[in-house]
């Protein structure tokens, strides 16, 4: 999976981008490029937009194959992610509620 740095670096760039307009991965490549270090590949800017996409996050929403317009917002998403690494943390712990 990507680096954190590419994460964060992506919901940047997601900020700019007007709800109307579509972008795929190469896009955001470019955009982000100059940011992150070491330079990520067209592979890695994949992983973290098919990530967004989930429902769980809805950080993109995909129009079609590859092509994608912004979801929430992105400290909506930041909140998202944290909640689920407090879930797997919790998991890790075994603090989990097993009563269901």
């Amino acid at each position: 999976m990507a680096s954190d740095h590419l994460l964060a670096a992506v919901l940047d760039v997601l900020t700019e981008v007007e709800p109307s307009e579509v972008f795929d991965a190469r896009d955001v490549l470019r955009a982000v490029r100059p940011a992150v270090d070491p330079t990520p590949g067209l592979h890695d800017v994949d992983e973290v937009l098919t990530l967004l996409a989930l429902p769980m996050l809805g950080g993109v929403v995909a129009v079609c194959d590859g092509v994608y317009r912004t979801g929430a917002a992105a400290d909506v998403v930041v909140a998202r992610l944290r909640g689920l690494s407090e879930a797997v943390r919790q998991v890790d712990e075994h603090e989990v509620d097993d009563r269901y």
